[in-house]
C-alpha cells in the first residue's frame, strides 16, 4: 500500500504533554464528565447498559458497563477507555453511550495510572502500562472475556499506540482518536496481528492531524499488515462515539476468527448514520469496510479461511456495490480534471474529491487505478517534503509580512496535502486584506490567486464528493 506522506511524524512525550495543556484553554467546551456513579463489583448480574465505578486492586479507578444477555460461559469482547489530559474514568461514560458506543462489549473506562493535580494521565511508561494490564488482567478473573480492544482519544490515543507494542499479544485491537503515535513507542513484528487505527479531525487545533497521517505512514512502511487512517473531513478534538465505534468494529472484523461476525462488523461500518450528537455527519468508512469484506472471499492482508457460502456471498455482493460506488466517484474525478493531467492548481473541483477519494476508498480497484494514472501517491510525497517546510514556516517567529509572502508561495507546492495548519486559511484571508499596512510586494499580491485557487478547490471538491457519497446506501440482503 503506498504511503501519503513521505516521511513519519511522531512527537516525544513532552511535545505531547504541552500540546495536550491548550484543550483547557482552546475554544472547544469543557470536556463532559459523567457524574458520579455508584460503586459496584464487576460481575455478570448487574443491570445491562448501565454505568457503576469500582477500585481496582491496585488502586486504580475505573468505570464499567456489561453488555444485554452476558452469561459466564459466552464470552464477550472487553472495549478500555483511556481519556485524554484533565480527565479520569468519567469521561468514558460521558462521551461513549451504550447506545452509540460497543453495546455488545463490556466496556471500561481507566483513570490514568499517573496522578496529575486533580486528574490523571496515560503516560508512556512501564508502570503505566503495567497497572493497565493488571487492570485487564483482574477484569478477566471477574467477567467472561474474549478478546480486548482499546480506544484512547488524545493522549490516551497516543497510550494505547504505545500499549500495543508493549503488550501485543494481549490486545486485539487499538484506535488512536486525535492522537498518533509516540516516539518511543514500539514497532515491530510483534505487533502485527493487533489491527492500528489511527482517527483524526482533519481541523484538529489541538493536536494536528497530521500526528495521526504520519503514524499510519510509519506502520505501513514498518510492515504493518493491519494499519489505516479515519479521516474525519473538517472534524475538530472532540471525541465522537459513532466514529469511534466504526473503527473498533473495523479492528473487530480485521482480527475475529468468526466469519459471521466479521461480516456484521462491515455492515455497521457501511450502514449510513444519522448526524451525531454533535449534528455532524460524513462518509461512511468505505475502506476499512471493504478491508473487512476482502477477508471473507479469502483475499486482502488477514483473509479468513471457512466462511460459508452465505457469508462468502454478501461479501462479495457488499464489495461489488462499493466498488460501484467508487467508480462512479473516480469518474466524477476524471471528469472534472479534463485535460489537468498534471494536477496543476486551476481552481477545480477535482482537488478537494480526489484527495478525499485517495483516502477513503483506498483499495477500490477504480481509485487505485485513477491514483496510479495520475501519479497521485508520487506527487503526494513532493508536496509532502513542501507541507513540512510550510508547517515549520507557520510557527516560525518570522514578521508577518515576511511570513504571508512565504506562506503565499509555499502553498503553490503543497495544494495537494490536507494537513496544513487548519487556520492557515483564514489567517491568510486576514493578511490579504491586511495588505497595504504590511508592505508586501506586488509580486505576492498578484501570486495570492494560488491561495484563492487552493481555497475553491478544496470547498467545491469536498462538496462534490460529499453530493456522491450521500447517495450510498447498504444493499439489502
Amino acid at each position: 500500500m503506498p504511503s501519503v506522506l513521505s516521511s513519519p511524524v511522531r512527537i516525544d512525550v513532552a511535545a505531547v504533554l504541552r500540546a495536550f495543556l491548550l484543550l483547557c484553554v482552546a475554544s472547544l467546551g469543557t470536556p463532559a464528565l459523567a457524574r458520579e456513579l455508584t460503586e459496584r463489583e464487576p460481575s455478570v448480574d448487574a443491570p445491562a447498559h448501565k454505568d457503576f465505578v469500582w477500585t481496582a486492586k491496585n488502586g486504580l479507578k475505573l468505570a464499567w458497563r456489561i453488555p444485554r444477555e452476558l452469561n459466564a460461559s459466552r464470552p464477550v469482547h472487553l472495549t478500555v477507555i483511556c481519556h485524554g489530559t484533565g480527565l479520569d474514568h468519567r469521561w468514558g461514560p460521558a462521551n461513549h453511550p451504550a447506545a452509540s458506543f460497543r453495546p455488545l462489549d463490556i466496556v471500561v473506562s481507566l483513570d490514568g495510572p499517573t496522578p496529575a493535580n486533580q486528574s490523571r494521565l496515560f503516560m508512556g511508561e512501564s508502570d503505566d502500562v503495567e497497572s493497565v494490564a493488571a487492570v485487564i488482567a483482574e477484569l478477566r478473573q471477574r467477567l467472561p472475556i474474549d478478546q480486548v480492544f482499546m480506544y484512547g482519544h488524545s493522549q490516551g490515543g497516543f497510550f494505547v499506540a504505545h500499549y500495543a507494542g508493549e503488550r501485543p499479544g494481549e490486545v486485539a485491537g487499538v484506535v488512536a482518536h486525535a492522537s498518533g503515535s509516540w516516539a518511543q513507542t514500539k514497532v515491530g513484528k510483534a505487533s502485527y496481528k493487533v489491527a492500528h487505527s489511527f482517527l483524526h479531525g482533519t481541523s484538529d487545533p489541538v493536536v494536528p492531524y497530521a500526528q495521526s497521517a504520519g503514524s499510519r505512514d510509519h506502520y505501513v512502511k514498518s510492515g504493518y499488515p493491519l494499519v489505516r487512517l479515519r479521516r474525519l473531513e473538517s472534524y475538530n478534538h472532540w471525541p465522537n462515539a459513532v466514529r469511534s465505534n466504526e473503527e473498533l468494529d473495523w479492528c473487530q472484523g480485521m482480527t475475529t476468527p468468526r466469519a459471521e461476525e466479521a461480516l456484521e462488523c462491515a455492515e455497521r461500518i457501511l450502514a449510513p448514520k444519522e448526524p451525531d450528537e454533535y449534528q455532524w455527519t460524513t462518509a461512511v468508512g468505505f475502506s476499512g469496510a471493504r478491508a473487512v469484506l476482502q477477508r471473507l472471499v479469502g483475499e486482502g492482508p488477514a483473509p479468513l479461511v471457512g466462511a460459508s457460502e452465505r457469508v462468502a456471498e454478501r461479501a462479495r455482493a457488499l464489495l461489488n456495490a462499493l466498488d460501484e460506488h467508487a467508480k462512479g466517484q473516480a469518474e466524477a474525478v476524471r471528469a472534472a480534471l479534463g485535460k489537468n493531467r498534471a494536477l496543476a492548481l486551476d481552481g477545480g473541483e477535482w482537488l478537494g474529491h480526489l484527495c478525499a477519494l485517495r483516502e477513503d476508498l483506498r483499495g477500490a480497484p477504480a481509485v487505485e487505478a485513477l491514483a496510479a494514472e495520475l501519479e497521485f501517491d508520487k506527487r503526494v510525497e513532493k508536496h509532502a517534503e513542501a507541507a513540512g517546510k510550510l508547517r515549520r514556516l507557520w510557527y516560525s517567529d518570522r514578521a508577518e509580512a515576511k511570513k504571508y509572502e512565504e506562506l503565499v508561495d509555499a502553498l503553490a507546492q503543497c495544494y495537494l496535502i490536507e494537513w496544513l495548519p487548519p487556520e492557515l486559511d483564514e489567517q491568510l484571508a486576514k493578511w490579504r486584506d491586511d495588505e497595504k499596512r504590511l508592505g508586501v510586494s506586488k509580486k505576492t499580491s498578484k501570486a495570492y490567486a494560488a491561495v484563492e485557487q487552493w481555497r475553491e478547490g478544496w470547498k467545491e471538491g469536498r462538496e462534490a464528493y460529499q453530493r456522491l457519497w450521500r447517495k450510498w446506501k447498504l444493499p439489502a440482503r
